[in-house]
């Protein structure tokens, strides 16, 4: 479990994240981290299209590029730049550059659990889990996102069917003895 002042390293991605806030600090409020990605980062967690149906991400950036596709317009962000994504709407983003890392504070509100997902998928990582596009396979991702409803669903799919197959694939994924949750215990960073 991240408290504030816990730092997760996703290795993959070069992506570490500092829990300034968590749920627990705030009330469920909101979530709020100190986030680092490395150059490049076409494979760090927001690069995927998703969305959020109840949570607001908000993005402040301090150094470095931030490339964010919201909706059907795509831009870069930089030091001094905020960008605020409502809740449901599509996005994706990324370090917009190839040679200097990426700071930026993120913001989540309501925090719900996504500080959970966030240490599942960085344990996933410094176990050597992912893919080549950076994302765990697909079973575990359905039992930890069944796990963890309404947080985040994949844009350009309806979110029922997505319900749906997250259920179906949890069942199956909990068979064959995947976990919906992994604890951090990783070392290293940026």
């Amino acid at each position: 479990m991240v408290r504030q002042g816990s730092v997760i390293y996703n290795p993959y991605n070069q992506e570490q994240f500092t829990f300034l806030q968590t749920h627990a600090s705030t009330g469920g409020a909101y979530l709020q981290i100190a986030a680092v990605v490395g150059p490049g980062g076409e494979t760090a967690c927001g690069a995927h299209r998703h969305r959020h149906p109840l949570q607001e991400e908000k993005f402040i950036v301090h150094s470095g590029s931030l490339w964010m596709q919201s909706g059907n317009t795509a831009r870069l962000y930089h030091a001094g730049d905020q960008v605020v994504i409502p809740p449901g709407t599509a996005h994706a983003w990324r370090n917009g550059s190839h040679t200097e890392p990426l700071h930026f504070t993120y913001e989540i509100a309501p925090a719900m659990q996504w500080e959970s997902i966030l240490e599942t998928l960085w344990s996933l990582s410094q176990k050597g889990a992912f893919n080549r596009r950076g994302i765990p396979c697909f079973l575990q991702l359905a039992a930890t996102l069944h796990r963890y409803p309404d947080h985040c669903y994949m844009a350009g799919v309806p979110v029922t069917l997505q319900k749906w197959a997250f259920r179906m694939l949890a069942l199956l994924a909990k068979w064959l003895g995947y976990r919906p949750f992994h604890k951090y215990r990783g070392v290293g960073g940026l």
